[in-house]
């Protein structure tokens, strides 16, 4: 169990490299688009460059759907705390591991509609890059598939902990610092 853990943890760095990467380029091709739009033409340079505004935004669409699945190992993805911390520790659990049950139906449904997005776009190019949009709707099957291997291991390690906790011998320590 230990060894899956630490595979789905070190796909999850390589992810985050690559969301981080994303953004860089990101970062770099709206400075262009910048530079093009607003700076070069004040020197009375002239230039078009149509391809930047397509690529951001094609990046952004990977960025977000690969980095909600990096979230999702950490527990990170927004959430209500209210509703479970305010039941008693086994309900509250319960809730908790029901809300991760239909998160996780969420992802596998987008892995669905994502793939069959992606049938679509074999058939459609991008207007300035003539990129199939196949390689752009794929961002949220596999986004979605990775959220879905994330929620599971932290489903795993949530259960597990709290069987170990349940099972765990009072501090000595913590039970003298009572007194």
């Amino acid at each position: 169990m230990r060894t899956t853990f630490r595979i789905i943890d070190a796909v999850n760095l390589i992810l985050r490299h690559v969301v981080g990467t994303i953004l860089g380029v990101m970062v770099i091709t709206v400075a262009i688009q910048i530079g093009v739009r607003f700076v070069l033409p004040r020197f009375g340079i002239m230039v078009a460059a149509p391809w930047t505004e397509e690529l951001a935004r094609y990046l952004m669409v990977w960025a977000i759907f690969l980095g909600a699945a990096v979230a999702t190992r950490s527990g990170a993805l927004i959430c209500m705390e209210s509703l479970p911390d305010a039941l008693p520790a086994g309900l509250g659990h319960a809730v908790r591991t029901f809300a991760l049950l239909i998160t996780m139906a969420f992802f596998g449904l987008l892995v669905w509609l994502g793939i069959r997005w992606m049938q679509f776009g074999f058939g459609e190019t991008s207007t300035v890059m003539s990129l199939q949009m196949a390689w752009v709707y794929a961002a949220m099957p596999a986004g979605a598939a990775f959220s879905i291997v994330n929620l599971a291991a932290l489903l795993v390690e949530r259960h597990f902990e709290r069987r170990r906790t349940a099972q765990a011998p009072p501090d000595a320590d913590a039970a003298a610092s009572i007194v």
